[in-house]
């Protein structure tokens, strides 16, 4: 097991991950980060744990989001003929499951 510190909102937590997968992990510790900082900017008088919380929901709903546009794209295909190509969705898959992760 591996161990990163990340740094959220101007904090570091550290954090045991597998083998191989510290960047992956900085990476949506990065994505969070954005997340919270563009919240701060435009919330005033929330603590912490609402700004974390207000930054999980909206990664949430991007990942619902996500798997919408999933199901909607599958079913626009088989329904009307047209098949979406099997890249874009599991492109799309690809993102769903990292936003899943985050």
């Amino acid at each position: 097991m591996a161990s990163v510190t990340v740094k959220v909102n101007g904090r570091s937590y550290p954090v045991i991950c597998g083998d191989g997968e510290e960047d992956h992990l900085r990476y949506l510790a990065e994505f969070v980060d954005k997340k919270v900082q563009d919240l701060s900017k435009s919330v005033a008088n929330v603590s912490e744990a609402q700004l974390m919380l207000m930054a999980s929901l909206l990664i949430a709903d991007d990942l619902a989001q996500a798997y919408e546009t999933i199901d909607q794209l599958k079913a626009d295909g088989s329904s009307n003929g047209v098949s979406v190509p099997e890249v874009w969705l599991e492109k799309l898959e690809a993102i769903a499951e990292k936003l899943e992760s985050a």
